[in-house]
């Protein structure tokens, strides 16, 4: 297996593991809101230092990877997915670094509309990055 593919595989885990921690920070701020400002802040870190940098490696592993290969329609559907994930996930991490700045300056208004926001585009990350890796996987199969 090449060294890249090796690359693209544990980036693509790496990104799906810091989303379903998310999901499990996200949720135990729903049950404490006195948790807001400590998972504003924690989300915001993994998104700077790991989920960031996972997907940008994501992205140009995936790009190499396309250089040496046949354009399926499955293929095709793969990568759609793979950089509209991307691309929404630059967006996310936006809102995410406003939401912690909001929660550390305890502007409760702003910080609920862009967690909704927050919510709203992280949801769709996460649908079209495992569509992406339901995509790939099938591709094998």
């Amino acid at each position: 297996m090449p060294s890249v593919l090796v690359l693209h595989i544990l980036a693509v885990g790496l990104w799906l593991g810091c989303l379903a921690t998310e999901i499990f920070f996200e949720k135990l701020m729903e049950r404490d809101e006195s948790a807001r400002v400590f998972v504003s802040q924690l989300h915001d870190r993994v998104d700077r230092f790991v989920e960031g940098p996972a997907f940008v490696v994501t992205g140009v592993t995936g790009f190499i990877l396309a250089q040496d290969t046949v354009w399926t329609p499955a293929l095709i559907a793969k990568v759609g997915f793979g950089i509209a994930a991307i691309l929404l996930n630059v967006w996310c991490v936006k809102i995410v670094v406003d939401r912690a700045a909001a929660a550390q300056e305890g502007r409760w208004p702003d910080w609920a509309r862009i967690d909704r926001l927050q919510h709203k585009v992280g949801g769709l990350v996460a649908v079209l990055l495992v569509a992406a890796t339901v995509t790939a996987i099938a591709r094998l199969v």
